[in-house]
């Protein structure tokens, strides 16, 4: 199943921007909270501002809404700066421009699917956590021995790896070939993993040398020690209503847009040099399973 994950809190401000008019839009003035040079800001540019910062607990509202509000004022000025001196004609703020009307059209389409999904129900919630011992009652943090490292390009790269297995191997593979890597240890929490993969590593033999996908690249690990820490209460409880919203989501998500994409992605061309990476052309978007070979494509956040 494709993974649908939220777009920045900034194109949502922008979203909340974007629904409350602006110039020649007939905003109650009562709206109006202040002005800067004839330029009107509304309360829901305000409430966007806050939306966009989050408040620390025990924080003064009214303080709050006034230092927001001086944000605002403080950019339209610098805006207005830009404007004079020509930037907003630039190469570089109309590829922003475009940037920030996508992301704004990408959280409306998410959040116009996301309004049409039922909440989870409190004996759901307690359900999944009954299903994923992995991630609850018996939720583990391994301690491991990681090299983090950039993905090989292509999968002829990808199958040198195959015979690897130990990082000693691998880290003697990655100096030979020049690529840079970090090793040092670390921590994986399964309640923080997909549970698929949560159970194939416990699963795994001991020793076992397995990989997995990290923003930062992947990360080959062998687990050195094991804890068991369950998870309760009110942690619990958030962490499984997240989980099955997210997965009610992805099933809505994929069912309304899976065949747009496929067939909106068979007309890219790609100038050389730009095609996607192997691992994305095996499966883009597809749950990632840990593997006890570097050989294999994975894709995805899972660390």
């Amino acid at each position: 199943m494709k993974k649908w994950y939220l777009v920045t809190a900034v194109a949502a401000a922008a979203l909340a921007v974007s629904g409350c008019g602006g110039k020649g839009g007939n905003l109650d003035k009562g709206q109006v909270v202040a002005s800067v040079d004839g330029d009107e800001i509304t309360i829901f540019e305000l409430n966007a501002e806050m939306q966009a910062t989050p408040v620390p607990p025990g924080t003064d509202r009214k303080l709050a809404e006034q230092m927001a509000l001086q944000r605002v004022i403080e950019r339209k000025i610098l805006a207005k700066i830009a404007r004079e001196q020509k930037l907003d004609k630039t190469p570089a703020y109309l590829v922003q421009q475009r940037r920030a009307d996508e992301l704004i059209l990408a959280t409306m389409l998410r959040d116009k699917i996301a309004s049409g999904i039922a909440q989870p129900t409190e004996s759901e919630i307690t359900q999944y956590q009954a299903q994923h011992p992995d991630r609850f009652a018996q939720r583990k943090v391994y301690n491991v021995d990681q090299i983090m490292f950039p993905p090989p390009t292509s999968a002829d790269a990808f199958k040198q790896f195959a015979p690897l297995k130990t990082l000693e191997q691998l880290a003697d593979k990655l100096t030979a070939d020049g690529t840079q890597f970090r090793r040092a240890p670390s921590q994986i929490d399964t309640a923080a993993l997909p549970p698929e993969i949560a159970a194939k590593i416990a699963a795994l033999p001991a020793g076992e040398l397995f990989i997995l996908p990290t923003p930062q690249g992947l990360s080959a690990n062998m687990i050195t020690a094991t804890t068991i820490q369950p998870l309760t209460g009110d942690q619990a409880h958030e962490l499984a209503l997240n989980a099955l919203r997210s997965e009610r989501f992805s099933k809505a998500a994929d069912a309304q847009l899976n065949d747009r994409l496929k067939k909106a992605r068979e007309t890219v061309k790609y100038q050389p040099g730009y095609s996607p990476p192997p691992q994305a052309k095996a499966g883009a978007g597809a749950s990632p399973a840990p593997r006890t070979e570097p050989s294999a494509a994975v894709t995805g956040n899972a660390n």
